[in-house]
């Protein structure tokens, strides 16, 4: 059963690269206009004059998102090693 040790350490860190990439990074807030920026780059804008709302997507395949939370996660001790 350990050959296939390295497949479900993989799966784990790009289930938990998914995870991390759906949470807020930050907020801003600037002339009636909310920018809700993800870690995964994605950004979601509401104008709150006008009630409308839009997302722009972040450009990024899964294997930049695994490295940007790799980087992430290398700053973390309690997270593990990589």
């Amino acid at each position: 059963m350990t050959q296939y040790s390295d497949l479900i350490e993989d799966q784990r860190v790009l289930n938990d690269a998914e995870e991390w990439g759906g949470n807020i990074k930050y907020i801003h807030a600037n002339d009636g206009i909310t920018e809700t920026a993800y870690n995964n780059g994605d950004k979601q804008y509401v104008d709150s004059t006008t009630g409308k709302q839009w997302i722009v997507y972040a450009n990024h395949s899964q294997g930049t998102l695994v490295q940007k939370f790799i980087k992430w996660a290398s700053d973390r001790s309690h997270y593990g090693k990589f």
